[in-house]
C-alpha cells in the first residue's frame, strides 16, 4: 500500500470508527462506543503522522503527535483538553465507569478534535519538534 493510500485508509477508518462510536452509544454499549471514539482520533492522528513521515506506532507517539499538531492550531489548550477527554474514553473501555452523558460528551469531543486537526496533511514538517527536544535532553 502506498503512503497516500495508507493516509486515505487511516482517514476512512477514523470516519468509520466515529460512526461506529455513535451506533454503539445508541445501542447502549458504552465501553465499545468509548473505544471506537478513541480509535477515530488515533487513526486520524496516524493519518497526519504518515503524511509527515512521523513515527506513529505507540500510544506515546500519539500524544507526541498531538503535542506537535496542537502548536499549529489557534487554541492549543483546547486541543489538549479535547484529547484528554477522548483519551479518557480509551480508559473507559477497560473500566466502564462513564455515564451516558460522559460518553456522549467524549464522542462529541472526538468529533471536535478531529475537526480542529483537519487538513494537517497539508504541511510537511520533519522531524517532529517533540522528537528534537528528546534528542537534546539525552
Amino acid at each position: 500500500m502506498s503512503t497516500q493510500a495508507e493516509i486515505e485508509n487511516h482517514i476512512e477508518v477514523s470516519e468509520r470508527f466515529l460512526r461506529h462510536a455513535i451506533a454503539e452509544f445508541e445501542n447502549g454499549d458504552l465501553p465499545q462506543a468509548s473505544e471506537k471514539a478513541w480509535g477515530a482520533v488515533a487513526y486520524y492522528l496516524k493519518s497526519v503522522a504518515k503524511f509527515r513521515s512521523w513515527g506513529n506506532t505507540t500510544h506515546t507517539d500519539l500524544s507526541d503527535i498531538l503535542e506537535d499538531l496542537s502548536r499549529e492550531t489557534n487554541d492549543p489548550g483546547k486541543v489538549w483538553n479535547l484529547y484528554r477527554s477522548v483519551e479518557g474514553l480509551h480508559i473507559n473501555f477497560y473500566e466502564d465507569r462513564y455515564s451516558d452523558q460522559g460518553v456522549a460528551g467524549g464522542i462529541e469531543d472526538a468529533r471536535e478534535l478531529i475537526s480542529h486537526l483537519e487538513n494537517r496533511t497539508g504541511t510537511e514538517a520533519s522531524p517532529r519538534p517533540s522528537q528534537m527536544r528528546r534528542v537534546r535532553r539525552r
